[in-house]
């Protein structure tokens, strides 16, 4: 039996005639931006004087991504903190100093330019290196495909289950769930000469939970 636009039965007051299927939908995406989390690290057997220290460091760093092209709002900092330093001698813990540790997020919106940024960030005083993550700068538009995408298949599935068991199906759903995926992909590297970094592709990817009727 078939039916046409806006003709289907009213299958939802049917509660045992429904199947509850999952659909899933891909789209794969080259990144344009690149985040890079790193900072400067110092030690002194005096607190004030690590943070003079640091922030000297930190001053060059940051005067460098700007000279790179990095503007002041793809920088934040992530973390500033102050850990004090013990020697352990005969089961005593000894103060030997602080350590600081200040931590910046660099989002760099040119791929290409991501391992040159890198590679002078640590030859300006950068001593810290977290990794960094590939994203995507409007993620929106390639979402959207994804969940049309698993609509369909949560759709292709209810029809092929409703073959199977011999019964006529509304290919709408009565009921959609979202699941929300975030796109990322996180590498971690470690080089002192200019690495070359490939962001590859990147996956979007949505899931839906659907409710068919069906008599």
């Amino acid at each position: 039996m078939h039916y046409g636009p806006g003709l289907y039965p009213d299958y939802r007051h049917i509660k045992d005639s429904q199947l509850t299927l999952q659909g899933e939908g891909t789209v794969t995406v080259k990144p344009d931006v690149v985040v890079i989390t790193l900072g400067v690290s110092t030690e002194n057997e005096k607190v004030t004087e690590a943070q003079t220290e640091n922030a000297q460091k930190s001053a060059t760093l940051l005067q460098t991504l700007q000279q790179l092209g990095i503007q002041p709002e793809e920088i934040q900092t992530i973390s500033y903190t102050i850990t004090p330093e013990y020697n352990y001698i005969d089961g005593k813990a000894l103060l030997r100093g602080y350590r600081i540790e200040h931590l910046y997020e660099i989002t760099v919106l040119n791929v290409q330019k991501a391992g040159e940024v890198y590679a002078e960030a640590v030859e300006a005083g950068a001593n810290i290196a977290r990794g960094l993550s590939f994203r995507i700068s409007n993620p929106e538009p390639y979402y959207k495909q994804a969940l049309t995408l698993a609509i369909q298949q949560a759709q292709e599935k209810a029809k092929t289950v409703a073959g199977a068991l011999g019964v006529n199906v509304n290919p709408v759903p009565f009921t959609v769930t979202e699941e929300s995926n975030s796109p990322s992909q996180e590498v971690a590297f470690s080089a002192k000469a200019t690495p070359s970094i490939e962001p590859g592709m990147l996956s979007i990817t949505a899931t839906v939970r659907t409710i068919f009727a069906y008599i």
